[in-house]
């Protein structure tokens, strides 16, 4: 956190500064105030200033890796969370863990029939901040529109043409048509941002 305060915001000199501000509350990461230093700040995070009424969104870009993209305070009400593993605990339930380290549990009636459990690793969770409610579920298949996070290719938007699922940790792929091409990414850099239109404001892309 202070790195993005410092340097990248700009909003102060040196490192005391950044310090200061931070330890007096000044920012807010996925809804809640956060006062260490050494936060870590990741994909999707929301970053807000509210006594600048300034709101952030961390997003892959092709340049820089990850950029903090300016949204407005409706957006910064929520955030995309990728469904990294599902595991089944006491009672039936089930816990959907979440790109960001953050966990959901998704309460079953009767687990011989959990017809709640509509969720699938690679899914991705519109979810509010920071109450953590499901907005809405955007499935990882084909047609829906999806970021390339990683690799060579990040920071690439559009829709999903093909999925080619094989075995090992690196087989599988993805292809996504992006300015009337066709990029293949790995499987798992792929991060569905929503159907026919994104969920979330995106930056002018130039390539």
């Amino acid at each position: 956190l202070l790195h993005i305060v410092r340097d990248l915001l700009e909003i102060v000199d040196n490192h005391r500064e950044a310090k200061k501000l931070i330890g007096l509350g000044y920012f807010k990461v996925d809804g809640k105030v956060v006062r260490d230093k050494s936060f870590p700040i990741g994909l999707m995070d929301v970053l807000s200033i509210e006594k600048m009424n300034k709101h952030y969104r961390i997003l892959p870009d092709s340049h820089y890796g990850l950029i903090l993209h300016e949204i407005n305070e409706k957006e910064s009400t929520f955030k995309l969370c990728r469904i990294t593993n599902k595991t089944n605990i006491k009672g039936g339930h089930i816990q959907l863990n979440l790109h960001d380290g953050r966990n959901i549990l998704i309460r079953v009636n009767d687990p011989r029939s959990p017809k709640e459990d509509v969720y699938k690793v690679m899914d991705v969770l519109k979810i509010s901040v920071p109450e953590q409610e499901i907005m809405k579920v955007l499935n990882f298949k084909e047609n829906n529109l999806a970021i390339i996070m990683s690799g060579k290719n990040i920071g690439q938007i559009g829709k999903i043409n093909n999925i080619l699922k094989r075995f090992g940790p690196k087989a599988s792929t993805v292809s996504i048509q992006h300015n009337g091409s066709y990029t293949k990414t790995l499987y798992d850099y792929t991060f569905i941002i929503g159907e026919d239109q994104s969920e979330i404001d995106l930056p002018k892309i130039d390539n």
